[in-house]
């Protein structure tokens, strides 16, 4: 997986590439994200956000949610300068199972292509990245636990968690470019205020750790609740919602 796909995941990707070692506390059992899930959360929206570097605007990220016949379309297309242009569209079924993934972009001057379809528990596919090596292209083949979401789906589907003071969940993850499963944690740290261009926001203080990664996010307190500012300790990196 390219270096900064991690985040795309936005989240998951620029800023947990290269973010701080996650810490050792007591944690949650593994559960589905789904089941954490607020479904009348799920609703037409795009939000827009800047990609600043040591406090400069050098990007942009899109995320959107779109229903799609019975199912939605989760889209997030990110551009940091020349070293990250990518876009990708995952399809869901009204039970909120992955139908579908197609992502495209340049990554480090390369271009990238990741192609996945999910159906009765599997993933087939391939997975065409900078970090696969010389001939890029990976096929992937394998089982999937129902409890598993593909990272590209996570940033979207973060908006209609049942976000509370005492959130604190572990659910498996699919690394899309690789084709192996992690777990991902978020919890909420405490409230908070947070200004960005969008406006001042009372929000959720939240720590997502992905892998031996972890991301600082802040998310609105109230409904609809909308991520509003990603950062991380030790990187130049702050991503803002504009609008």
């Amino acid at each position: 997986m390219p270096r900064f796909r991690q985040f795309i995941v936005v989240l998951s990707s620029v800023l947990a590439a290269a973010a701080t070692p996650a810490g050792a506390a007591a944690q949650p059992a593994v559960t589905a994200i789904r089941d954490h899930i607020d479904p009348t959360q799920l609703r037409a929206r795009s939000d827009s956000f800047a990609v600043m570097i040591q406090g400069a605007p050098r990007g942009w990220q899109r995320v959107a949610i779109t229903p799609r016949g019975n199912g939605w379309e989760l889209q997030d297309a990110i551009t940091i300068g020349t070293m990250v242009q990518q876009s990708s569209r995952i399809s869901l079924n009204s039970a909120l199972e992955e139908v579908s993934l197609r992502q495209s972009g340049v990554m480090s001057g390369r271009p990238m292509t990741i192609s996945l379809d999910f159906a009765n528990g599997h993933v087939r596919g391939t997975a065409d990245t900078p970090t696969n090596g010389p001939s890029g292209v990976l096929t992937i083949d394998t089982t999937l636990s129902a409890a598993v979401v593909e990272d590209n789906a996570v940033t979207p589907l973060l908006v209609a968690l049942w976000w509370r003071a005492s959130l604190d969940i572990r659910f498996p993850v699919l690394a899309s470019g690789k084709g192996t499963i992690m777990t991902y944690r978020i919890r909420v740290l405490g409230a908070d205020t947070s200004t960005v261009p969008a406006g001042t926001f009372d929000t959720w203080r939240v720590e997502l750790t992905t892998g031996q990664s972890t991301l600082l996010m802040h998310v609105t307190r109230t409904l609809p609740h909308r991520i509003v500012r990603m950062t991380s300790a030790g990187t130049p990196f702050d991503i803002q919602l504009v609008k």
